[in-house]
């Protein structure tokens, strides 16, 4: 019994002294709590009717019959209407800023409905949502019918007349569904499919295992320091920024390894698995740009954990937890498209969100390098920084 009360003290001081692993048992628990609920709130809150799809709504036609489908929708309280015209609200839905873009015309004698799909909007959505238009289109044709048919019978002073309806007396369906996205096109320019969750995975996890690189770096670099290399390193007549760049060109070579082997499962593995195939959009540029700029901004947080953490358990600590909290708020576990706006905000400060945006934009909006400037500029510039804080530190600290 002696020996059992002895050896629980010893675990209980144990853990007291590493402070580091005691405070992630609560604190991780905790903030996944947190981050989870908070993301997935207006999910739930769809299915109550407490929460709104945002759709924006251009009239073109501007007559009786879209006026009254106009009704008749808005009547319809799982979607939130807005006006727009139409060279604005194209804008707005690529960056997924609303769901869809309902643009009511003319088309002959009757009202033509254009639907203009967000990239990031779920199929189930969609078909609610064209069921919704559709429904309105047909009903307000139907009524327009009857009400021909009762203004004929009157004119005639005939109430004996047939009121059986031809079959095609409705014409063509009314509603032509649209992506905003780039789509491959076939020889008979036939339109590709819509985005599927590969294209939504692959770079969303791709993003993560680059930023997990952070881990072995930040290992390998307090291990040195550790054994004394980086102090025998100082004695000679090398730069004292010599150890830090010299961890940086291998790990970014891996990097870009990392990620052709991403793109290589998403375009020829996965279509043997029976799932879809990736599309990587048309810029290799611009995969080359972010991939370069993604690497840099997870080498720099990694270099940046190296120097500050002191030892190796410090280091997986802040390295991988560190990972997994900017996944969880940047979109990566949960898409940033089903989170509410104010996590959408908070989801604009972690760099993983960044590269997430970046590569979309070139997968599913088929953009260019001047596309994603703006994400692979701020990874840029916050690897730059990281690195450059990084190397501060290691100077304060050599004895």
């Amino acid at each position: 019994m002696t020996a059992l009360l002895a050896t629980i003290r010893k675990e209980l001081l144990l853990l007291l002294r590493d402070i580091h692993g005691l405070l992630l048992l609560f604190l991780m628990p905790m903030a996944f709590i947190l981050i989870m609920s908070l993301a997935l709130q207006d999910q739930f809150a769809l299915r109550d009717g407490s929460k709104k799809i945002v759709a924006l709504l251009a009239d073109q036609a501007n007559n009786d019959a879209s006026h009254r489908v106009r009704t008749l929708l808005q009547q319809r309280e799982a979607f939130a209407w807005q006006d727009s015209d139409v060279a604005a609200a194209e804008t707005t839905i690529r960056h997924d800023e609303a769901a869809f873009l309902l643009t009511l015309r003319e088309q002959g004698q009757a009202l033509q409905a254009d639907i203009l799909v967000a990239p990031a909007t779920s199929p189930q959505t969609e078909a609610i949502f064209t069921a919704t238009v559709g429904e309105a289109i047909s009903r307000q044709r139907v009524e327009n019918l009857l009400q021909q048919m009762k203004m004929k019978r009157a004119m005639a002073g005939d109430f004996s007349l047939d009121d059986r309806i031809e079959e095609d007396a409705f014409g063509d369906n009314p509603v032509q569904v649209h992506y905003s996205y780039g789509r491959q096109t076939g020889a008979d320019g036939a339109a590709g499919k819509q985005p599927t969750s590969v294209q939504q995975s692959v770079p969303a996890w791709l993003v993560f295992a680059v930023f997990f690189s952070v881990v072995p770096l930040s290992n390998t670099f307090v291990t040195e320091r550790q054994q004394g290399t980086l102090r025998r390193l100082r004695t000679l007549p090398v730069s004292p920024f010599l150890p830090i760049i010299g961890k940086l060109v291998p790990y970014f070579l891996i990097n870009q390894i990392q990620v052709l082997l991403m793109l290589a499962v998403g375009i020829y593995l996965m279509p043997l698995l029976g799932a879809d195939r990736l599309t990587p959009g048309n810029s290799l540029t611009g995969l080359a740009v972010m991939a370069a700029s993604l690497s840099v901004a997870a080498l720099g947080y990694g270099i940046l954990i190296a120097v500050v953490a002191r030892t190796t358990d410090q280091a997986t600590t802040l390295g991988g937890v560190g990972n997994i909290l900017l996944a969880a708020i940047g979109g990566i576990m949960v898409p940033r498209f089903v989170m509410p706006e104010t996590m959408q905000r908070l989801a604009d400060l972690s760099p993983m969100a960044w590269g997430l945006e970046g590569f979309l934009d070139l997968f599913l909006r088929n953009g260019t390098v001047t596309d994603i400037l703006q994400e692979a500029g701020s990874l840029l510039l916050f690897g730059c920084v990281t690195i450059a804080l990084a190397m501060a530190l290691s100077l304060r600290r050599q004895p």
